[in-house]
């Protein structure tokens, strides 16, 4: 038992959690982030663990949910259908948008900085420098990821007079990809953007709006770039806050309630007593809210101040 590979070890005593039930029908199995922290392995025994586990047939990953284990009358299947899966991209022949979705579903499920070119060649079967005949190097299959990932998104149709409302939806199309790709956040930058393809036409028509309404460049850029970082910053926060729960296995109300009497004790002697006393309920998606209305609020102050038209 010894000689068995350590990675195969690790994959036996998870699959004994699925069989036994301990880990249910859809529920998601340890991530590789997990196994690295709890067994104490690397990364590359990691990926082998949840690679043993899907080959097994006894999970699968699932977009926004990471990699579960398998309905139970999929199970046997499961295996059936990886060998082959493997063996038909083999003749049929590799193709960039696998390798993007192949990518896509890493990110999904252990982060932006778990894809690599050799982890993405594991996930397919095959070598790692198959993967470079479709794509140059890991910066450009980022870009190709996030771009996959707004494909489909379009602006709806509201009027230009309507420079809210458009504001407001170009903000609101971007946090929904971030809310459930939120490494994509990651690959934008603010100070050197990037041609990606899908995102053009919603930065195109949040400039085509903020000039509509009557600004300079110099405004119209400050405005635009101030929003999207709005956007970006708050899924970044929400990245980092899924990142943390899934390392300590505590929830942000949980971490909370475990910090209450210091936190309010701090708050007390920091004369912010009254604080502790209101409740606040955390939730990402009302702070986010809040402060796009205010960035809101503060354009149309703007607006009103030079004397442009509503």
């Amino acid at each position: 038992m010894t000689d068995r590979a350590l990675y195969l070890r690790i994959a036996d005593e998870i699959a004994g959690d699925i069989r036994s039930g301990r880990l249910a029908e859809g529920r998601p199995v340890p991530s590789t982030r997990r196994i690295v922290r709890d067994w104490g392995v690397a990364m590359a025994t990691a990926t082998k663990v949840i690679g043993a586990l899907r080959t097994a047939g006894l999970v699968e990953t699932v977009p926004g949910s990471g990699t579960v284990v398998r309905r139970r009358d999929e199970q046997a299947a499961g295996t059936a259908h990886h060998v082959t899966a493997g063996k038909r991209a083999r003749r049929a022949g590799l193709t960039q948008r696998d390798i993007v979705e192949a990518a896509v579903r890493i990110a999904d499920n252990d982060g932006l900085p778990l894809v690599t070119m050799r982890r993405v060649a594991v996930s397919l079967n095959v070598s790692t420098m198959a993967l470079y005949r479709h794509v140059p190097n890991r910066s450009d299959l980022t870009l190709r990821m996030t771009d996959s990932v707004f494909a489909g998104t379009k602006v709806p149709e509201i009027p230009i007079t309507a420079w809210r409302r458009r504001l407001e939806a170009a903000a609101h199309l971007f946090w929904t990809v971030f809310s459930r790709h939120p490494w994509a956040a990651e690959v934008f930058s603010l100070s050197r953007p990037q041609l990606i393809h899908n995102v053009l036409p919603l930065a195109e028509w949040s400039l085509g709006t903020l000039r509509a309404m009557g600004f300079d460049a110099h405004d119209m850029v400050c405005a635009h770039i101030n929003l999207f970082g709005h956007v970006r910053s708050m899924a970044l926060v929400r990245l980092a806050e899924g990142q943390a729960e899934e390392d300590t296995g505590v929830s942000a109300d949980d971490w909370m309630r475990l910090q209450g009497d210091g936190m309010r004790r701090w708050l007390s002697s920091a004369g912010l007593g009254y604080v502790a006393r209101e409740k606040f309920d955390f939730d990402l998606d009302t702070v986010f809210e809040y402060g796009l209305q205010r960035m809101l609020d503060g354009i149309d102050a703007r607006r009103r101040a030079l004397g442009l038209p509503g």
